[in-house]
């Protein structure tokens, strides 16, 4: 009867430690399909955006939203340089018309390069989240099986409670 008990006893520490590995591969998983939502729904990340976001994924992002920046930004440089030197690039002779179209430019070619940079951490954030996944139903599978361990412990702990108890009857 006490190795019943102490079965139970362990079945319900392994089936607590497997649910709360469980709700925290939830919360992950749910930090990062935040953080996921918020790199789709605006066009540059800043401290704004990044705000409310896990302290796991805070750092993450925030090295995302700078490199991000700075990579669009030289890749923008870069392919206006190289359609100035096309000749790509109309030349009007107003300085000030000139500049707006250079501009102009340059935002579009950064947008498309940020639009890149943060498909690929989306795309990279989508991997984690099926490995996530993965990990969920482990535990999942694991948790049940644990369940029904301790469900058939009790089961036979209580049946030996009962064939080991002292029967009184009055004959």
């Amino acid at each position: 009867m006490f190795v019943a008990f102490w079965e139970v006893q362990r079945f319900t520490r392994e089936v607590h430690e497997l649910e709360k590995q469980m709700l925290d591969k939830q919360n992950e998983l749910m930090h990062l399909q935040a953080y996921a939502g918020r790199l789709g729904g605006s066009s540059i990340l800043n401290i704004g955006n990044l705000a409310g976001l896990s302290a796991e994924l805070l750092p993450r992002a925030t090295m995302f939203a700078q490199y991000s920046d700075q990579a669009s930004s030289m890749s923008a440089m870069q392919n206006l340089q190289m359609m100035k030197m096309m000749g790509r690039v109309p030349i009007t002779g107003n300085q000030l018309y000139d500049m707006q179209i250079q501009t102009s430019a340059y935002n579009q070619f950064k947008q498309a390069a940020l639009k890149a940079l943060k498909e690929q951490e989306v795309n990279a954030m989508n991997e984690k989240e099926k490995e996530i996944q993965l990990e969920l139903n482990t535990i999942k599978t694991r948790l049940e099986e644990k369940r029904e361990s301790l469900k058939n412990c009790k089961q036979l702990l209580s049946e030996q409670a009962r064939e080991s108890a002292v029967s009184f009857s009055l004959t």
